[in-house]
């Protein structure tokens, strides 16, 4: 977020030149500020809605007084340290919470710096400012205190998009679940092993619990795979197999080819969680970083969990013999460096599985 301020700070030209005519302008200008927020306020009364946002006389007196502190102490002196930033959000948050509306939160600025603006011109008239600089600066200052105001309400939309896709995305995953009788808790382990292993190698907070959402939809594909290959109690003959290879690619049908975070890397997770670091797996032949780090990680600790999983085909690894597996793939299957941060972490994996067992009604079933 500091960094979205500083992009905008310089996207709006703020530098050394718009602090020294601010610094010139303010004197005449606080002294004349009420009048500005008189008739901003005014305003404000003839509009029924954006008066019904103020319950008492003292909620009203309590909103202009906070913005006179804000153009003052921060806005007209072009203050943007870390402490406006807050202060700009926490207004803006305010007025999404009550329900302003965006276009009427907009067109109150339009208002203030339009009376600005007519003060401006007088005191141009009485005293040595330049108009068009002052103007200048005043409207860069202003445009960026809206611009990060109003990031809220796009910052909650973005939120809400966020959240409609985790909802997909554990929808699918559900259904996933119900065409194959061994990725019930496996999707709940592996997806919290790929968010460790994330955190791990340095990816934000942010970034792995999109990994740890987006990774349980890595086998989505497999709903479209027969039941008589899916659901099969035995190891799969070769056609069978090759139709099998096919679910990384009907994964990457099913989940659309969206902007959304979340959604983008559950798609890139279904395609290639399977290629191999040699370039020897499927469905494309990708090798070592053409295959997307979200990939990669997903390959080791679905396969991990896999091999310490009892199957209808095979019994379950020991955790010495899913290690030994692990080492001597790292450069053939898996990327070497994520394997040594993997094993580093043995201990925290296997806590997972300690954490999400399997129940001795699903071990009976396989």
């Amino acid at each position: 977020m500091a960094d979205r301020l500083a992009r905008w700070i310089d996207y709006f030209n703020i530098d050394r030149d718009t602090e020294v005519v601010l610094a010139a302008a303010l004197p005449l200008i606080e002294p004349r500020l009420d009048e500005v927020l008189d008739i901003f306020y005014d305003r404000i009364d003839q509009d029924a809605a954006a008066s019904a946002l103020f319950d008492s006389p003292k909620s009203r007196e309590r909103a202009r007084a906070a913005q006179r502190h804000h153009w003052l102490n921060y806005v007209l002196r072009a203050r943007f340290d870390e402490e406006y930033r807050l202060a700009a959000r926490a207004m803006g948050r305010r007025h999404y919470e009550l329900g302003v509306d965006l276009l009427h939160y907009v067109g109150a600025y339009s208002v203030f710096l339009d009376q600005l603006s007519r003060l401006v011109e007088q005191a141009c008239q009485d005293g040595p400012l330049d108009q068009r600089r002052t103007m200048k600066a005043i409207n860069q200052v202003a445009f960026l205190d809206m611009g990060l105001s109003i990031s809220v309400y796009y910052d909650t939309y973005v939120e809400g998009l966020e959240t409609l896709s985790q909802e997909l995305i554990f929808s699918l995953a559900r259904a996933g679940e119900f065409r194959d009788n061994d990725t019930g808790l496996h999707l709940m382990r592996m997806s919290m092993m790929c968010r460790r292993l994330a955190r791990a190698i340095g990816q934000s907070d942010r970034w792995a619990n999109n990994m740890m959402i987006a990774s349980r939809l890595h086998d989505v594909g497999k709903i479209g795979i027969t039941d008589g290959v899916l659901l099969k109690p035995g190891r799969l003959d070769e056609a069978e197999r090759a139709m099998m290879q096919q679910h990384a690619l009907i994964g990457g049908q099913i989940i659309p080819d969206h902007p959304s975070e979340v959604i983008g890397m559950a798609r890139r997770i279904a395609l290639t969680h399977h290629e191999h670091w040699d370039g020897a797996g499927y469905p494309i032949g990708l090798r070592g970083e053409e295959i997307p780090l979200e990939g990669r990680i997903a390959a080791i600790c679905d396969v991990y969990d896999a091999l310490l999983s009892r199957r209808p085909y095979k019994d379950s690894w020991s955790v010495e013999q899913a290690e030994a597996y692990l080492r001597s793939s790292a450069g053939q299957h898996f990327d070497p460096q994520l394997i040594d941060a993997f094993l580093a972490l043995r201990g925290e994996m296997d806590a997972i599985r300690q954490a999400y067992p399997e129940s001795e009604d699903s071990r009976a079933e396989r």
